[in-house]
C-alpha cells in the first residue's frame, strides 16, 4: 500500500470541506426541504392553492431547475398512509395523474417509487403542441408526486433534454430531500 506523504496528506486535511446546506423549513406548513450538494434552496411565494413552495437550483441554472411545493388537502385526512401509498399505485389514480398533464406534456415514462416510508410517483414530460416557444422544446420536465393524510408535497424539475438523464438523479435527490408535512 502507498503512503501518504505528510505534506500532502496536511494539505488534505485543510482543504475546505464543502459544507452541506441546511435544510429550509416552511414553518406555517411544516414543509421541509434539504437541498442536495451543489443546489440551495429558497423559499418563493407559494402559487395558487400551495401552502408553502421552495425553489432548489444550482448556481448555473437560469431557467432549469427545481420547486417544490405543498398543497393540503384536508380530504386525504381520511386515509392512513398506507391506503394513500396503495392508492398511488393503483391503475386508476396513475391514469389520472397522467391525463391531468397530458394537455400539455407528452408523458415519456412514470412510474412509482418508495421514499421515507411512503410511495411517490413520477413523471418525464417534454412539451407538447403548437405555438410554443422555441425554448419549450430544449427542456423536459420531471414530475414527484406524494400524497400524505396532510395534502399533496409535488417536485416539478426541468432540465436540458440533452444531458436530463445526467441531472436525474439530482433531481429525485431534490424530491426526496423534501418532508412533506
Amino acid at each position: 500500500m502507498r503512503r501518504i506523504g505528510p505534506l500532502l496528506l496536511a494539505a488534505a486535511l485543510a482543504a475546505p470541506m464543502a459544507a452541506a446546506a441546511q435544510p429550509v423549513r416552511d414553518a406555517a406548513s411544516g414543509l421541509v426541504v434539504a437541498a442536495p450538494p451543489g443546489y440551495a434552496a429558497r423559499s418563493i411565494p407559494p402559487g395558487r392553492g400551495q401552502a408553502a413552495r421552495f425553489e432548489v437550483k444550482t448556481p448555473a441554472d437560469t431557467d432549469t431547475g427545481c420547486q417544490v411545493a405543498f398543497t393540503p388537502a384536508p380530504q386525504n385526512g381520511r386515509f392512513t398512509q398506507a391506503q394513500l401509498d396503495a392508492t398511488m399505485r393503483g391503475a386508476e389514480w396513475q391514469d389520472l395523474a397522467r391525463k391531468a398533464l397530458s394537455a400539455l406534456y407528452e408523458i415519456r415514462e412514470a412510474r412509482t417509487f418508495e421514499d421515507k416510508g411512503r410511495s411517490g410517483y413520477t413523471m418525464v414530460g417534454d412539451f407538447k403542441g403548437e405555438g410554443l416557444p422555441p425554448r419549450a422544446r430544449e427542456v423536459r420536465t420531471l414530475f414527484v408526486i406524494q400524497e400524505t393524510p396532510r395534502g399533496r408535497t409535488s417536485t416539478v424539475c426541468v432540465g436540458e433534454r440533452t444531458g436530463f438523464e445526467t441531472r436525474r438523479a439530482e433531481f429525485m435527490a431534490v424530491a426526496t430531500g423534501a418532508t412533506p408535512p
